[in-house]
């Protein structure tokens, strides 16, 4: 899916949800949205996070975020994220991508994506 972020506009600030949230997430999901800001770069905020764990967040549950500054792209699992951990776009682009396997589901994640102008 693909979305647009107007920093100037209505749609500055985009509120990004895990199927079935807050109940739990169901088994096998592959998600993927692609966020692209007419202007500036996205920032991302945690409202919310409860994924699977395990111990390079790739072989369960997992939500990928690409085109990053500082980790260029990483992998995020496991039930606590850092209050002022954020995330922010290298260009005007991020890719999300959330993916469930077979086994254990979670109530998965909130998360808002901000254009930052």
């Amino acid at each position: 899916m693909n979305i647009e972020l107007d920093p100037d506009g209505d749609t500055r600030i985009y509120t990004l949800k895990s199927p079935r949230y807050p109940s739990k997430y169901p088994h096998n999901q592959d998600c993927t949205w692609i966020f692209t800001a007419t202007s500036g770069r996205i920032k991302l905020l945690f409202d919310k996070f409860n994924v699977e764990w395990s111990s390079s967040c790739k072989s369960k549950d997992y939500l990928f975020v690409g085109s990053i500054t500082k980790y260029t792209k990483t992998w995020l699992c496991g039930s606590s994220i850092p209050k002022s951990f954020k995330l922010v776009s290298k260009n005007d682009k991020m890719t999300l991508k959330f993916h469930s396997n077979k086994k254990v589901t979670k109530s998965g994640f909130k998360v808002r994506l901000v254009a930052t102008g």
